[in-house]
Formats: C-alpha cells, sequence, structure tokens
C-alpha cells in the first residue's frame, strides 16, 4: 500500500510538471474541446479548487501592493544593502533608521510572496495527487468490471456448450447447475462493479470539480 502511494505521488508530481510545461507553451486562444481529456481535467480541478483560488488571491494581492518606498527610493540599491547611506543623500527627508525600515519591509514582502507562491505550489501537488489517486481507483474499477465481462462472456459460452451435452447425456444436468450458478454470481459482481464505478465517478466529480462538477463528470466518461 505504500509503495502504491508512492508511486501514484511521483505519477502526479511529473504529470504536473508535464502539465503546467505543457499549458506555458500552449496558444491562448486554445479550446477546452482541443485538448485530452486528462489535460482537461487536471486544468479544470486546479482552476476551480476554491482553496487554490484564494492562496492565488493573495498572491496577486501581495503583487499589487507597491512596495515600500517605491517612487523615491533607489530600492534595488537599498536592498542590497550596498548604499544605504547615498540613498539616504538622494532622499535627505528620510533618516538612516527609516531606510533600514523600508528595506526590512521590502524584503519581508519579498518573503511573503515567495511563502505564499511555495504554500500556492504545495497545495496544487496535494490537489493534483489526491485527484490521481481517485483516478487510478477508477481505472482499477473498470479493469475490474471488464474482466468480469470477459469472464461472464465465457461462463456463457461455456454453459451453452454444456447444455448440449448434458442434453445428450454426457454431461450429469448438477454440472450444468453449478456452472449456472457461478455465471449468476459473475454478473452480480458487474453489477456491484457498474454501482461502484458510478459512485466513485460522482465523489471524484462533486468533491473536486466544484460548480464544474458535471463537466468533470462527463470528461471522466472519456478517459480510457
Amino acid at each position: 500500500m505504500k509503495t502504491e502511494k508512492v508511486l501514484v505521488s511521483s505519477l502526479a508530481l511529473i504529470l504536473l510538471i508535464s502539465f503546467t510545461a505543457w499549458a506555458q507553451d500552449q496558444p491562448q486562444q486554445s479550446q477546452p474541446s482541443q485538448k485530452e481529456p486528462l489535460q482537461r481535467i487536471i486544468e479544470l480541478v486546479v482552476e476551480n479548487n476554491p482553496t487554490l483560488q484564494s492562496q492565488e488571491s493573495l498572491i496577486r494581492e501581495i503583487q499589487q501592493m507597491p512596495e515600500p518606498g517605491a517612487g523615491f527610493i533607489d530600492l534595488k540599491s537599498l536592498e542590497a544593502g550596498t548604499e544605504t547611506e547615498a540613498a539616504g543623500i538622494r532622499t535627505p527627508l528620510l533618516s538612516m533608521s527609516q531606510l533600514e525600515q523600508i528595506r526590512d519591509k521590502m524584503l519581508q514582502r519579498r518573503e511573503t510572496l515567495e511563502k505564499a507562491r511555495q504554500a500556492y505550489e504545495s497545495l496544487k501537488k496535494s490537489l493534483v495527487i489526491e485527484l490521481f489517486t481517485g483516478l487510478t481507483d477508477l481505472s482499477k474499477l473498470k479493469n475490474k468490471k471488464k474482466s468480469l465481462n470477459q469472464l461472464e462472456s465465457f461462463l456463457r459460452n461455456r454453459a451453452e456448450s454444456l447444455s448440449q451435452q448434458v442434453k445428450a447425456g454426457l454431461e450429469k444436468p448438477t454440472t450444468l447447475f453449478d456452472l449456472t450458478e457461478r455465471v449468476m454470481s459473475t454478473s452480480m459482481e458487474i453489477g456491484n462493479a457498474t454501482e461502484e464505478l458510478k459512485t466513485l465517478k460522482l465523489r471524484i466529480a462533486i468533491t473536486m470539480g466544484g460548480d464544474k462538477w458535471q463537466e468533470l463528470s462527463k470528461l471522466l466518461d472519456k478517459l480510457k
């Protein structure tokens, strides 16, 4: 189980990096319908997650705030701390203590912005990992249902052949009864797997799709 979680996390991280690079290379006029379902799913989940939206808004707010001393101080020199005295000469209305305070506020602003960006990337990574965990479970259920369908088809063909042999007196009726019971059991398992698929798909869509959960549900249907 631990190895599986590590693999899912690694896959999600690789796909997240690949998706980010892919998205940056795409022209702005690209339409969602032109993208692969998996790419659109990741994009939709990231765009409609309220926590990520809130963190993204915080980053924009920090970026839009004017830097302390902007417009009347040489900010680069002040930030570097190499020309504090010269900066004070060019702005005689400010004391050296005030210049140092401005410099500290500048550094604090940069640190706050960097922490906000790191928090955003961490949240996005966790979100994508959660998404791919759900998609992995979805894929397992689909494979299970496919295998059960194949088994049921084989058993029904076998039952039909066995029925002819029973009629010809070559096999005992109990053999056919046992096989028929197995066909019914397999058919019931297929029904259960179908319901599990519907439930899991709906849970992923609602919990991760936000207001666009219906669109996400349709995209999940398109995944192979």
